[in-house]
């Protein structure tokens, strides 16, 4: 079984993307390449960052948050991830997610149903 959220599906997936005026919506190329600092921090509420004040412009996050996020997040632009959305309930703690950014639930670690 493929990850449907896998970065080569989700280029494909954006680069079908078209506009308003029927011309491709994103760019095939980035504007610029941001890499954020994500420092662990058992103080750190499951499913929460916040900003490290160690370093600049990084976050603190709860080890399992850390562990449940996805690490390829495909960022498209400054427009919003709604063309990837896809959101869902924990079947076990009920919280909604949206599966595009996380492997697995980040306040309860159960695994996604397929």
């Amino acid at each position: 079984m493929s990850d449907r959220f896998d970065p080569n599906l989700l280029y494909e997936k954006l680069m079908q993307t078209k506009n308003a005026v029927d011309k491709q919506h994103f760019q095939t190329s980035p504007e610029q390449v941001v890499q954020v600092k994500i420092r662990p921090d058992n103080n750190i509420a499951p499913a929460m960052f916040l900003p490290d004040p160690l370093i600049p412009g990084g976050y603190k996050a709860n080890p399992v948050t850390i562990a449940a996020m996805r690490k390829d997040i495909f960022v498209a632009g400054d427009d919003e991830f709604a063309d990837l959305e896809d959101i869902t309930n924990c079947s076990r703690c009920n919280k909604e997610l949206d599966r595009q950014f996380w492997y697995f639930c980040p306040y309860c670690e159960q695994k996604f149903d397929t």
